[in-house]
């Protein structure tokens, strides 16, 4: 799952205490003055629609809004400051893009990365042209019921996450268009049902090859890119069309990284789809119905922050789950979500400058947070979380870091708790089983040793081409079996009859 840039959160901070507190007129002045040189640009969107109060309205809500938004733009620059990025449609597959990219590293090349901001980079032509092929969708059968409002935040804006802003908004129409006119549907989801299985011919995930950001232009000419990149052109096609769409995200707590989707718009209620994969009359199904894709919490990404779930109280801490541009809407999905509800270690419990906390999965070789929650006097509290998970629970009391202020504990779909303290005076032998295409490898295994807040490893006691015995394993401890190489799900696990439970 990507992860909001440090900077761009110090922006959502920096302004949050103008920009909660300004009604329209001052939030669009605020705006026009973070556009520095740009600004001209920008009031000449304003005076074309002047006389015609709509689009005048939904110019103001992109403008307002801008500040929050950039491209992540990414290439290869030469020692003499060329800027280069490779044409992924023009090679063979993605091992040829990679072979490439790795002789400009040889040739000197390296990778420059930009933030490009939305406010102070777009021009008027790019914003008119938005606008006015947003408004001739709008008037489409499927569309012609949405209101002003969910317009605004889901078909009228030209952006998805932080792709570079893309000019195939009118190409896309002309092309996706007619085939929605010709299936006469009547509403955006079955808009998006018959467009999604149309994308399944044109768009599949896949790895490009480039260590960079994929583009709109970029996914939507190879037809090729991971997660990312098929949501962000899911959605602008779709947006294209009339269709009211957005992304939502998730980290996962049985697998490592993380995954996005879409959810398209109708009728008050929201469907989830995977673009140019899962429909959306079985995508949230196939999450509930595969124990390791059930995700504990999903954000919904939007346009327009929501700075309300800002805490004045901010502990200084930085992470995309404080950003006003997602919220929670776990409690969409079919699992049941609970309350949970746990105790602070007796030596942890001197309190930091803020009674934020932050409830973290295991993710690829570190504690990653997915929610925030409170901490009143010992305890912490976090809503709607869906269970039969490992969690630990943080601080950060410097603002800078987190610490571990719990021990880890495994939470089922009630809330209930069991804390993974080693019993070290009671241990087990259990032989596991090593990584079927890597047994030459090392392995090692380890449990999380509460008084040094780490994994500890343990040594093994015999070990055959396929398996390793230990006789030393501490009773009620959380474990985890692995080699040196840096791979993903490599996941942790706990011993109970005699079975793992990995998760």
């Amino acid at each position: 799952m990507r992860k909001i840039s440090i900077s761009r959160i110090t922006l959502l901070l920096a302004i949050f205490l103008i920009a909660c507190t300004s009604p329209g007129n001052l939030r669009l002045e605020q705006a026009l003055q973070w556009a520095g040189d740009n600004r001209d640009e920008l009031e000449k969107v304003l005076t074309h629609y002047a006389d015609t109060p709509e689009k005048l309205a939904a110019a103001r809500f992109l403008i307002m809004n801008m500040p929050y938004h950039f491209s992540q733009e990414e290439y290869f620059i030469s020692s003499k400051g060329e800027k280069y990025r490779p044409d992924i449609s023009k090679f063979c597959d993605n091992k040829a893009v990679e072979s490439h990219c790795n002789s400009l590293t040889r040739y000197g090349y390296r990778i420059n990365r930009e933030k490009v901001y939305d406010i102070s980079s777009l021009d008027c032509n790019f914003l008119i042209d938005n606008i006015e092929l947003a408004f001739e969708v709008w008037q489409k059968p499927w569309a012609k019921n949405i209101s002003f409002d969910d317009f605004c935040k889901y078909i009228l804006p030209y952006r998805a996450q932080t792709e570079m802003p893309s000019n195939l908004r009118k190409e896309m129409k002309e092309r996706f268009v007619p085939i929605l006119d010709s299936a006469k549907v009547q509403t955006p989801l079955e808009a998006c049902c018959v467009l999604n299985e149309h994308l399944k011919g044109i768009m599949k995930y896949g790895h490009t090859g480039l260590p960079f950001y994929p583009t709109i232009d970029e996914t939507y000419h190879s037809g090729i890119s991971q997660c990312e990149g098929l949501c962000n052109l899911g959605t602008f096609i779709m947006r294209a069309c009339g269709i009211p769409v957005t992304v939502e995200q998730t980290t996962w707590t049985k697998m490592d990284l993380g995954h996005s989707w879409c959810v398209v718009l109708d009728n008050g209620k929201f469907y989830s789809f995977g673009p140019g994969e899962d429909q959306p009359d079985i995508h949230a199904r196939s999450f509930s119905e595969v124990r390791h894709r059930r995700p504990a919490k999903v954000y919904r990404s939007r346009f327009d922050p929501d700075f309300s779930i800002m805490d004045r109280k901010d502990d200084g801490y930085v992470t995309t789950l404080k950003s006003p541009l997602i919220y929670d809407v776990t409690n969409e999905y079919l699992d049941k979500t609970t309350s949970i509800k746990v105790s602070v270690d007796k030596n942890n419990r001197k309190k930091g400058k803020s009674n934020q906390v932050y409830l973290c999965t295991y993710n690829h070789y570190e504690w990653c947070p997915i929610a925030i929650g409170h901490r009143k006097d010992t305890v912490c509290y976090f809503e709607n979380v869906v269970g039969d998970n490992i969690f630990i629970v943080a601080d950060s009391p410097d603002g800078s870091k987190l610490r571990n202020i719990t021990t880890p504990f495994y939470t089922d779909k009630d809330g209930n708790i069991r804390k993974f303290i080693p019993l070290k005076e009671h241990k087990q032998t259990f032989t596991l089983n090593k990584r079927k295409k890597k047994p030459d490898q090392v392995h090692t295994l380890y449990f999380w040793d509460t008084e040094k807040d780490r994994f500890t490893p343990l040594e093994y006691v015999s070990s055959t081409d396929t398996t390793q015995t230990y006789d030393q394993i501490p009773a009620n401890a959380l474990l985890w079996f692995t080699i040196p190489e840096r791979i993903v799900n490599q996941r942790i696990f706990f011993i109970e009859n005699d079975s793992i439970k990995t998760y």
